[in-house]
């Protein structure tokens, strides 16, 4: 499921990327977002349905939260046109879950360096949408190196090329 879900991660970052530089609307991202979030949350209650008593499945499922409810919670400010402060104020908890979070895929150093990218950007939500400070275009950008570099490492991890397997 990991390579699947980083492939539409990498798919909607691309998508939000655009929006936040401007050349794309709320409205053209909210099915990109609204998909990969439901995807994710799925994939998550299944695996906690199937898999739930152990404990390593409920970190996994956390892991996959994060990105789940955020593709959410974009996808739901994009339909009905809310702000993104509370989003942004999220951002911040997120980021700071996903650095500790980043050590945990160890040895498994293409992950680990993932994770530390996705904290930043997630804490650059925070500082554009929670506190307003005027960084689109370095988030914008931020989000499209992250976007294609998450969809490389899921195509990767899907055909067995990933090189920390």
């Amino acid at each position: 499921m990991l390579g699947v879900a980083l492939v539409y991660v990498g798919f909607v970052l691309f998508m939000n990327g655009l929006m936040v530089l401007g050349k794309l609307n709320a409205k053209h991202v909210f099915p990109m977002n609204f998909f990969t979030g439901f995807l994710i949350v799925s994939g998550v209650m299944r695996t906690v349905l199937f898999h739930g008593n152990e404990i390593t499945s409920y970190f996994y499922a956390m892991q996959s939260l994060l990105f789940g409810f955020t593709y959410l919670w974009v996808g739901i400010n994009s339909l009905w046109n809310y702000d993104g402060k509370g989003l942004g104020w999220y951002c911040l908890l997120v980021s700071v879950v996903a650095v500790p979070t980043s050590f945990t895929a160890m040895p498994d150093a293409g992950l680990v360096v993932l994770w530390l990218m996705w904290a930043s950007l997630w804490f650059m939500f925070f500082l554009l949408l929670g506190l307003g400070k005027a960084i689109e275009k370095l988030t914008g950008y931020w989000t499209i190196a992250n976007a294609v570099l998450t969809g490389i490492a899921g195509y990767t991890i899907l055909t067995g090329t990933w090189p920390w397997l």
